[in-house]
């Protein structure tokens, strides 16, 4: 797998983790912390997103 979608997977991860922490946010009155949260398990989720593609491949 290239590089170009190594970055794809990590940058979809790292948006949509920080909406959907933002959104939890809006909720419990912590809404910088829920989004870094967010942002953190979405890079962590992309990037183990790729390490399972690019192991298939």
């Amino acid at each position: 797998m290239s590089e170009k979608n190594k970055v794809q997977y990590v940058g979809i991860g790292l948006i949509f983790g920080a909406a959907i922490g933002s959104i939890i946010g809006i909720f419990m009155s912590e809404l910088a912390l829920s989004a870094a949260i967010g942002a953190g398990a979405g890079l962590i989720g992309g990037s183990i997103l790729d390490a399972v593609l690019i192991k298939r491949k």
